[in-house]
């Protein structure tokens, strides 16, 4: 098939020690969104940061953790689904024991 995406490897994020990442879309490949799998470790986390230019969109694949909403760290769980408005501080940590495995999609892309 044509448009199957297969073998995308998990890198490193080198600025959040124990995330993962596999990008599916990203600028090079359009100029609409980008689109990753985001795998956090037991006890880590996206520290909180602001993407001035971008939304970004979250849906939990599985486990669970936290989401910073602003100033207030939400709890987030398997299905949950949750956005980032442009400007917007966020970050997500694992409180749980298991991977925590996220799909986000930034808008227009960062990458």
């Amino acid at each position: 098939m044509e448009n199957l995406i297969q073998d995308v490897k998990y890198v490193k994020n080198t600025a959040h020690e124990g995330v993962f990442m596999r990008n599916f879309f990203s600028r090079e490949d359009n100029d609409r969104i980008n689109n990753s799998e985001v795998c956090i470790m037991p006890g880590f986390q996206i520290a909180p940061h602001i993407h001035e230019d971008s939304t970004e969109f979250f849906y939990v694949v599985s486990g669970m953790g936290e989401f910073l909403d602003s100033s207030e760290w939400k709890p987030i769980k398997k299905g949950d689904a949750f956005k980032a408005p442009q400007g917007m501080t966020h970050g997500i940590k694992n409180a749980g024991s298991e991977l925590l495995v996220i799909l986000a999609t930034f808008s227009p892309p960062i990458r």
